[in-house]
């Protein structure tokens, strides 16, 4: 057995709308010198034993990333903001307003990047129509309406980020 010490790119990514915990990703270049193999592997980081994961060498491109698993050294909230929670009828129609935070804070003695991920809803029929109000400084996709923030975060910081959207739709359509 061979112990190698590798330099990493260390990523943390989040879906606050799915999980409120942010994970961490190592990615690893010129990993094909080491000459690996499939199998097990310890994860150690932050000199603390993290668990055992699975290296797939079969799946890896010229960057090799490997899943750390949650960090409890970030925080992350969502929560929905009820001062722009409203509805509005207008003829046969109704408009809904929704807002969310999202709260990211770095409890770590060192700075981090950290990608976010939300989405805007996608109506499926031409009835209902969905209005994109606001996402501060993230980066939207036209087709997927995900948006993607990716911020890089100091020591002891948080930073907040919107997303704000309206609904249009029949007055006897139900939203889920």
């Amino acid at each position: 057995i061979k112990k190698f010490n590798l330099p990493a790119e260390y990523q943390y990514m989040a879906v606050p709308k799915l999980d409120k915990n942010a994970y961490l990703t190592a990615k690893i270049t010129n990993w094909q010198d080491l000459n690996l193999f499939d199998g097990e592997l310890n994860l150690f980081f932050e000199g603390a034993f993290l668990g055992k994961s699975l290296l797939d060498l079969q799946n890896a491109s010229d960057t090799l990333a490997i899943s750390l698993g949650k960090d409890k050294g970030i925080a992350i909230e969502r929560k929905q903001l009820k001062e722009y929670k409203s509805k509005q009828f207008l003829s046969s129609n109704k408009t809904e307003s929704r807002a969310f935070e999202i709260t990211v804070k770095n409890n770590k003695p060192y700075a981090v990047a950290i990608t976010i991920l939300d989405q805007f809803p996608i109506s499926t029929t031409k009835e209902i129509t969905v209005f994109d109000e606001e996402y501060n400084e993230g980066e939207r996709n036209e087709e997927t309406k995900l948006v993607t923030w990716k911020l890089k975060l100091p020591s002891k910081s948080e930073k907040k980020l919107n997303l704000k959207y309206k609904v249009k739709s029949p007055k006897n359509a139900s939203l889920i």
